[in-house]
């Protein structure tokens, strides 16, 4: 990843030099007024430390997010003798905070806007990381799973600014690298996720609060989710707002300031001193749409009649077709790749438990699995519960989180060559092969890389799907479609995580038939797709 070194740039004085390259880049404004669009400012600042750390402000958040929704997979089957769950109550735990983020994201979008993007990821992530600590001293499973979903309400405001704010603080030039680099984060955790708590739950320990509270180690999961948030929070305190947004706010003193800041962190000068002492130098206005969402008028209702206002032309010709087979094909590949990564921990768990000499596909093992519980349940060991986990639990799950991270990079090596579409089409064929080869074959190794494409073909097609759904609408439309098409996907997992929770130990081989054949159908509806 190369960039301009800053240092070097901006030595000759202002007059002549800067407004020559500025018109040469048809960037400089007025020169006799000395009015600058924001994007020339900050490429004549450069990229430096305040976009090198702000990436790694993103990547933390994303981290803590990702890890908090993931790793509720393997808590569920270390606290469930704690909470005495049933496989579906082990689903609606699952469920709680991706049902919060998808209550939630599309809403702080438009917050984010209103009230700046800083403000909604420094004081959702802190809200966050409250509910996290809070979380880890709760001993009713209902009560754990209202805060999860207040959790994921939280975590939605992180989700809905993290990238526009970051984007903001990036030229043209380095923003698709960045936000690339950001995205690689997703792989990371789920390499963090599983490696952390098999370092965590590998100690057998408990410390005896009372008769009601045993603190046992899978509650320091939480805070392993915890600590990469809150080492962001403070990376994150020292930064202005977006000036970009607050040059659409009409806020110009606050976001010639907030330049000056970054210029002070990456180059150790002011603004005056890059662009010369005697620089007056003016920005031009920054246009957002969906103004009157800012305005607040008419309170909340107000605001909810504008957003839908604003919504309602994606649901008009000549974008409803595409859009709503866009985002079902999102909501399809969410269900199944989302929703088994979920339960991933839970079904290698049971199936670890299968003696190496007995050659079973992953529905008989479960089913044996089931059947042994049963049994248990029946008999005088009835009070004996078993929340261990395997180590091949952890290894397994760290094996996916390896693909993932090697999948995006062949997928980006394949992007131009085969085309968008192409590359969908052959990967949701590979997972629906893999889906079906699931209920037959049963090699361990195998079964292995089956599963890994299985999860690894329709999560990589969600990112290529939402590049292309920001292609099939108009540029003010296009957050709010990206946005809409997220939350379709949280459903999926909402629904996916609920359903295997329930219908995995009775109908496993029904359970893998509707989510390959979901695969298939976003198959069938990318195809129709003008991508």
């Amino acid at each position: 990843m190369q960039f301009s070194d800053s240092k070097n740039e901006g030595r000759q004085p202002v007059g002549v030099g800067i407004l020559e390259a500025g018109h040469r880049a048809g960037l400089a404004g007025d020169g006799a007024n000395n009015e600058f669009d924001y994007e020339y400012v900050l490429a004549r600042i450069g990229f430096g430390k305040a976009q090198w750390l702000l990436l790694l402000i993103s990547g933390l958040l994303t981290l803590c997010s990702m890890a908090t929704q993931t790793s509720v997979g393997i808590m569920a089957i270390a606290s469930q003798c704690e909470f005495g769950m049933s496989q579906a109550e082990k689903g609606i735990m699952m469920a709680a905070c991706v049902t919060g983020i998808f209550l939630s994201t599309y809403f702080w979008g438009y917050a984010s806007d209103a009230f700046g993007r800083r403000s909604v990821l420094f004081y959702g992530t802190l809200a966050t990381n409250l509910l996290q600590l809070i979380s880890m001293f709760i001993t009713n499973i209902w009560a754990f799973n209202v805060v999860n979903l207040l959790m994921g309400v939280s975590l939605g405001g992180v989700s809905a600014a993290i990238y526009a704010y970051l984007s903001e603080f990036n030229t043209d030039k380095h923003r698709a690298v960045v936000i690339n680099y950001s995205t690689m984060f997703v792989s990371i955790a789920a390499i963090y996720m599983p490696a952390i708590c098999w370092l965590i739950l590998s100690a057998d320990w408990s410390l005896h609060f009372s008769d009601s509270f045993i603190f046992r180690p899978w509650r320091l999961i939480i805070l392993s989710n915890l600590l990469p948030g809150l080492i962001a929070a403070l990376f994150l305190y020292p930064f202005p707002e977006s000036p970009k947004l607050l040059l659409a706010q009409d806020r110009e003193y606050e976001a010639i300031a907030a330049l000056e800041w970054i210029c002070k962190f990456n180059r150790g000068r002011s603004l005056a001193s890059v662009f010369g002492s005697d620089a007056d130098f003016k920005l031009k206005p920054e246009q957002i749409a969906d103004d009157d969402l800012r305005s607040g008028s008419g309170g909340i209702c107000g605001i909810l009649v504008n957003i839908w206002r604003a919504t309602v032309p994606l649901f008009q010709k000549p974008h409803c077709v595409n859009f709503i087979l866009s985002i079902f094909a999102v909501f399809g590949m969410f269900l199944t790749s989302a929703g088994m990564q979920i339960w991933y921990p839970e079904i290698v768990n049971r199936s670890s438990g299968d003696n190496a000499g007995n050659s079973s596909s992953v529905c008989d093992i479960l089913e044996a699995s089931f059947e042994k519980q049963r049994f248990n349940v029946t008999t005088v060991d009835a009070e004996i519960c078993d929340d261990s986990i395997s180590t091949k639990t952890y290894i397994d799950n760290m094996i996916v989180g390896c693909a993932f991270l090697v999948g995006f990079i062949i997928q980006g090596a394949l992007l131009n060559p085969l085309g968008r579409k192409n590359v969908l089409l052959a990967a949701l064929a590979i997972g629906t092969v893999s889906g079906i080869l699931l209920h037959f074959v049963v090699n361990a190794q195998v079964v292995l890389v089956l599963f890994c494409l299985y999860i690894l073909m329709p999560g990589l097609s969600i990112s290529i799907m939402c590049g292309a759904m920001v292609d099939l609408v108009p540029t003010h439309l296009r957050g709010k479609a990206v946005s809409i098409g997220l939350a379709m996907g949280r459903l999926g997992v909402i629904v996916a995580s609920n359903m295997i929770g329930v219908m995995l130990e009775p109908y496993c081989h029904t359970t893998f038939v509707i989510l390959t054949a979901s695969i298939l159908i976003c198959a069938f509806l990318v195809h129709f797709l003008p991508i």
